[in-house]
């Protein structure tokens, strides 16, 4: 839903979930844009004329209700913007609140026929972001695909993912107090929902990769073992052995290397 002039007062200097994304995107030119907008040389783009955010903002509302008759549950807290308890900028905006599971639902419209992996993927530092500010483990994602109904996944959150979206927040706003353009971003990958289970038989270079790995495992076991034994021979005082083709070497902190001997 649209929202009115008090949200956007609540939100205004603060990094807010839908301006998170490009920080961990690595997205120069988005990055270069918000830092830009937040120092009042640039005047937040306008949405108004867009389609797809004007048909989500129609349709969120329908996604809470079916959330609400298909799950059971009831929702509150719909466009309330929640400050971070931490740190004074940082904030996110709710769709909406699911007490009984304790965590946010996010609603989304789209109209193309993408996996929904591509889906969630697109929208993890926004979930991430305000599973952050409002300290819950899970976020509700609504989609609608078209015209179909409402599906509902529930992403976990992640929190290395959320601890790297933090420092990157907070070295943004030091750019923007500053007045001192935001240094270049590395990407980071996005969480991993690792629950699937995948049977890789008819894949060739999997049967090969894997044909390789047990005619060797016995001879890579039994060369470990060996290392082992041969490192632990080293006399403490030792700062190089060798011998039979093998040498180890002792460096300044006392890491043990060994290597064929040329």
């Amino acid at each position: 839903m649209a929202l009115n002039a008090a949200q956007l007062a609540l939100r205004a200097g603060k990094l807010t979930a839908s301006r998170i994304a490009c920080l961990m995107t690595g997205d120069s030119e988005k990055i270069l844009r918000l830092w830009k907008e937040m120092i009042g040389e640039e005047l937040p783009e306008d949405i108004s004329t867009i389609w797809a955010v004007r048909l989500g903002e129609c349709t969120e509302r329908l996604q809470l209700e079916w959330f609400e008759h298909k799950q059971g549950m009831q929702l509150s807290r719909m466009g309330e913007v929640v400050p971070h308890p931490k740190f004074p900028w940082a904030a996110c905006t709710l769709d909406g609140w699911c007490e009984e599971l304790h965590c946010p639902i996010e609603c989304k419209h789209c109209g193309g026929r993408e996996p929904i992996e591509i889906i969630i993927d697109r929208y993890q530092p926004q979930m991430q972001w305000i599973m952050e500010i409002t300290r819950s483990t899970q976020c509700a994602l609504s989609v609608i695909f078209g015209a179909d109904q409402p599906i509902v996944e529930f992403i976990e959150a992640d929190g290395n993912y959320q601890q790297e979206m933090v420092k990157r927040g907070a070295l943004f706003m030091r750019h923007v107090a500053e007045h001192t353009p935001p240094v270049a971003l590395d990407p980071v990958p996005f969480p991993v929902d690792a629950d699937k289970i995948i049977d890789m038989t008819g894949n060739n270079e999997w049967a090969a990769h894997a044909g390789i790995w047990g005619d060797n495992k016995e001879g890579a076991r039994r060369c470990e073992d060996a290392s082992k034994i041969l490192k632990a021979m080293v006399p403490a005082d030792a700062k190089k052995c060798f011998g039979h083709g093998v040498r180890i070497t002792r460096n300044r902190v006392g890491y043990l290397s060994l290597r064929a001997d040329q």
